[in-house]
């Protein structure tokens, strides 16, 4: 079943004496019940105002919004049900974390005295907020606010969740162990859910799926591993990664290599026409430093990181440097020189005009 449904969604901002701003520019989506969302983008894309439109708090300039089939277009925020953690928690000071979690089902007035006690002592339990459910946010770590703003989203029973940049303001740890719990979270209660967010890691490591955002429109729409492995432009490729992707400027030769310079020419997955421009993209974990045949490389840097390493080298006549990942206790000198290869099933093509995958 189809829980959330976005048709042709657009949204124009204008102010006097400016031109318009489209932020978001038809968007077709649906989720199914039970489903988590990511929307991935880089600031301005237009994945916060989705999120706004679909909770009631931004109006929608053109296209229907349907929860469980119906549209919620013209209800307004509080007629919605959908349940919003925000990125800046949002909570309320002078109460306590039971009075927070309670406050938006007592504001309704939904249910009796009782039954908000209950729902509060059930979501914290699940959340594990038990113990300070008598304290004030400011006694609370970023981490216990987090679960606050989540728990207070869940508890009014929400036909779809959404998840506004819930983790970028705890620290590397606390964000992932509460990555860990929310995504436990989302898994037992089933809601359907949107997340937001500019981390790739949240992204991935969260979402069923992933909608990669830009400029008000998706650029791609597919599971974790689709978008990582088979990007549809090079800018969900550079995008998505981290260590980000090598791209390089190439063309196509006669004998269906990819000419990156004149002394550097790699192995094409499709066979091309010769003299078409191309982009070609290598992760950096897919190029293999071989004590054999491979293409010349020099050693520009090398930074062990434990698990694995980074080296950055530079070939024969091609200007932007190469990033390679390196295994545990490789050593390599600066100005060293190596040799590399790149598997060609794992080799993205684009077209240099459009971006556009070629594969």
């Amino acid at each position: 079943m189809t829980e959330l449904e976005l048709r042709d969604l657009r949204k124009t901002y204008r102010a006097r004496g400016r031109p318009p701003v489209d932020a978001v520019r038809g968007l077709d989506l649906g989720l199914r019940s039970g489903e988590l969302l990511g929307l991935l983008g880089p600031s301005g894309c237009g994945k916060s105002t989705t999120l706004r439109m679909i909770a009631g708090l931004e109006t929608v300039t053109g296209g229907d919004i349907l929860v469980g089939g119906a549209s919620v277009t013209d209800r307004p925020a509080r007629r919605r049900n959908i349940g919003v953690a925000f990125e800046n928690y949002a909570l309320y000071p002078p109460l306590t974390v039971r009075e927070n979690l309670a406050f938006g089902l007592r504001a309704r007035r939904r249910a009796d005295r009782g039954d908000v006690e209950r729902k509060v002592a059930r979501i914290a339990e699940r959340v594990g907020l038990t113990a300070v459910l008598d304290a004030r946010p400011a006694a609370l770590s970023s981490g216990q606010k987090q679960r606050v703003s989540l728990a207070r989203a869940l508890v009014r029973e929400p036909d779809v969740l959404l998840l506004d940049e819930p983790l970028s303001h705890l620290d590397a740890a606390q964000r992932d162990t509460t990555r860990r719990e929310l995504k436990r979270i989302q898994r037992d209660l089933g809601h359907t859910a949107i997340l937001v967010t500019h981390d790739q890691e949240e992204a991935l490591s969260l979402a069923d799926r992933i909608a990669v955002m830009r400029d008000g429109v998706i650029e791609q729409l597919g599971t974790p591993y689709e978008v990582y492995d088979h990007p549809a432009t090079v800018f969900v490729a550079d995008f998505v990664g981290e260590p980000a992707i090598n791209l390089l400027p190439a063309t196509t030769g006669p004998d269906g290599r990819a000419r990156l310079s004149a002394e550097v020419l790699l192995p094409l997955p499709v066979p091309l026409p010769a003299g078409r421009e191309i982009v070609v993209g290598v992760r950096p974990e897919d190029i293999a430093l071989t004590g054999g045949d491979g293409i010349p490389a020099r050693v520009l840097a090398h930074e062990p990181l434990l698990e694995s390493g980074l080296a950055t080298l530079t070939l024969d006549g091609v200007t932007d440097p190469v990033v390679a990942l390196t295994e545990p206790g490789t050593r390599l000198a600066h100005d060293a020189l190596v040799r590399v290869t790149a598997d060609p099933r794992l080799t993205h093509v684009f077209d240099a005009e459009t971006g556009v995958s070629l594969r």
